[in-house]
């Protein structure tokens, strides 16, 4: 799968994989955020730091879905989304510049901001065709 496609199928709903624990507090937080018309400031360090993150975890989810597909039942399939959300917040929480509440924040407000999506998804290409 290209970089690109992987960014644009998963790095958005990638920001929503952490656990509901981690996204529920969050959410609260931005509720006032949500009015229409309201714009999430969000600078464009912040967007290359939640690029960067969003691909790692990207990488950490494939590296769980493979497992997940070879389960042999119920139990040992919940065992590895359990291990597969505490990857995926460690993965969030070791990257640099973002912290895990900016993260889902971000991935959140790109989920009902076009333009921010849109930015997102400008800035990845800027950086793949600076590699």
């Amino acid at each position: 799968m290209k970089l690109n496609q992987m960014l644009s199928s998963t790095a958005l709903a990638a920001a929503l994989a952490l656990s509901p624990f981690i996204a529920t507090p969050v959410m609260a937080q931005m509720e006032g955020l949500d009015m229409p018309g309201t714009e999430i400031m969000v600078e464009d360090s912040q967007i290359d730091a939640f690029i960067d993150a969003a691909l790692a975890v990207a990488e950490t989810r494939e590296s769980y879905m493979a497992q997940l597909q070879s389960a042999t039942d119920e139990a040992e399939q919940m065992e590895i989304v359990q291990a597969a959300d505490a990857a995926i917040l460690q993965t969030v929480e070791d990257a640099p510049n973002i912290t895990v509440d900016e993260y889902i924040a971000i991935g959140e407000a790109a989920a009902v901001d076009p333009d921010l999506a849109a930015r997102i998804e400008a800035r990845f290409a800027e950086l793949q065709n600076l590699d």
